[in-house]
């Protein structure tokens, strides 16, 4: 009786063994992640690996098929079925860009329920079976309806508290997590010295020091130890580099910068997030240093950011940046800037069109398709590390449950109160509860979305509280006169009058 059970047991391991052995080296869970990036990239045609190395946009990937269901969409088959997507940006972004809104968007569970679909259906309906890296924007909290908004990083800065950022990271990686997301656009760690950029309120401010403790704080957070635990994403460093002071104040215009002012105050919050925070992945940008485009720069991502830095994961476009080497005149066309730009290191074109021209590239010889290879094999250690090839999916469950939790909304509202910061007080502060009457002038004073910054999903009107709407619950026995007076940027819708009149009336009366 014993010896037939031990042959049982033996023939039992030989039956695993030869299961295992059929089973392609990459869809085995325990071997090296290089023998799995080796074996699969072996497999692969040109033009899925092509497919792998672009990242179009992503919010037209599904199609919302009822009040709680949804499906991939006819375009995400079309792009699936000429070669397989290697990541997607902002299927979750909801905003005026994207046509989303609280209608025909998605909550959190409609969310992960999308993003399961696509993912399922990579896996499954595709020859070798790859799963998605979903890019989502993350800057201070996850752009997609639903989630928690924080104060923008000028905000987050002002805290000085690296111990409540890392708090915040951790959080906002969950709720992208927890919605299906692999890959969290940010933090932004641009050194803005540059007032008439438009984007200063994305960075931590004009210090290198505080950038790099802050940001790596946040880098932290997001990631995390365990990649696999379903509770983190991969942080994405951007931009690299001396996006922020461009010349004229103009957005992606050059910089007009030395090499020491590059190497001393502009890439060490990005060196210490690489060094110490681990971030998996980095963003160039638009701009140029010395001609040279940052995102086919081989000294910022070759020299720096790979050899001496030793980062390890791989590095995206910005959206169309590549494209604009061929604009900017670096190069002669947009194969010629494809081939300048991912020789250089940018293993991920962002917006998907420059990368679309390397499979002919390869074909007419211009270039070595060890290139490709390389850039593959940068994105699916990604892909290995987080374990996607085993667990690609989330629940929508959990979704529904943690996204914009009071424990989330909580963190939230430390950061505000620690980010604030009171310039000047003329002794009008505190308001006093027997006021009778108040003005409230200004384009901010009432439109909800200037309170929220940039990088944020359509909300709940009953959910933001304007600082007119704030006046009136405080004083309710007050008269309150409000006059927009003008817009932010829209001229034309001026009514500078009215908030004169409102003004002289307090001063006329002494209030």
């Amino acid at each position: 009786m014993m010896k037939h059970t031990f042959l049982y047991i033996v023939a039992g391991m030989m039956s695993i063994g030869s299961a295992t052995a059929q089973q392609p080296v990459y869809k085995q869970a325990n071997a090296p992640i290089e023998s799995r990036i080796s074996d699969l990239v072996g497999r692969m045609t040109l033009e899925e690996k092509v497919g792998q190395i672009c990242c179009p946009l992503g919010w037209e990937m599904y199609t919302k098929t009822g009040k709680n269901s949804v499906t991939v969409s006819e375009v995400f088959k079309q792009q699936m079925s000429k070669a397989p997507i290697g990541s997607y940006w902002a299927v979750l972004r909801a905003d005026p860009w994207t046509q989303k809104t609280l209608e025909n968007g998605l909550n959190p569970e409609l969310a992960a329920k999308a993003l399961n679909a696509l993912q399922k259906y990579a896996v499954e309906e595709t020859r070798l079976g790859i799963p998605i890296l979903f890019a989502e924007e993350c800057p201070h909290g996850h752009m997609a309806i639903g989630a928690t908004v924080y104060p923008t990083s000028i905000s987050q800065a002002s805290t000085f508290n690296k111990d409540l950022i890392f708090r915040m990271g951790e959080a906002i990686g969950l709720e992208a997590r927890l919605q299906g997301a692999n890959v969290g656009y940010g933090p932004v760690l641009d050194i803005s010295r540059e007032p008439r950029w438009s984007r200063v309120e994305e960075t931590f401010g004009e210090d290198p020091y505080l950038t790099g403790i802050l940001g790596t704080a946040f880098v932290e957070g997001m990631q995390g130890t365990d990649y696999k635990d379903g509770r983190h994403v991969y942080s994405t460093l951007k931009h690299l580099a001396a996006y922020g002071v461009p010349r004229g104040g103009h957005n992606g215009n050059m910089a007009d910068i030395g090499l020491r002012a590059l190497l001393d105050e502009y890439l060490p919050g990005f060196q210490r997030a690489v060094e110490v925070g681990k971030a998996a992945t980095v963003m160039t940008s638009y701009n140029t240093i010395d001609g040279v485009p940052c995102t086919s720069n081989t000294f910022l991502i070759d020299s720096l950011l790979r050899k001496k830095w030793g980062f390890e994961g791989f590095v995206y476009s910005d959206l169309a940046s590549i494209d604009g080497i061929a604009g900017g005149h670096v190069a002669k066309d947009l194969q010629d800037a494809a081939i300048q730009a991912i020789e250089a290191g940018t293993d991920m074109d962002l917006g998907a069109r420059a990368y679309a021209t390397l499979t002919q590239a390869v074909k007419d010889g211009k270039i070595k398709e060890a290139y490709l290879d390389r850039a593959v094999s940068n994105i699916l250690r990604l892909k290995f590390r987080m374990g996607l090839f085993e667990n690609p999916y989330v629940s929508p469950e959990q979704a529904k449950k943690i996204v914009n939790s009071e424990a989330h909304r909580n963190i939230a509202r430390e950061v505000a109160r620690e980010g604030t910061v009171l310039l000047k007080n003329d002794g009008l502060l505190p308001l006093k509860k027997d006021i009778q009457r108040i003005a409230v002038v200004g384009p901010n004073a009432d439109v909800m979305y200037n309170y929220l910054g940039d990088y944020t999903a359509p909300q709940e009107r009953s959910k933001v509280i304007t600082l007119l709407d704030a006046i009136k619950a405080r004083l309710p026995k007050a008269k309150v006169e409000y006059a927009k007076g003008c817009a932010i940027r829209d001229t034309t819708q001026s009514d500078i009058a009215a908030a004169v009149a409102v003004h002289q009336y307090r001063c006329r009366h002494g209030i």
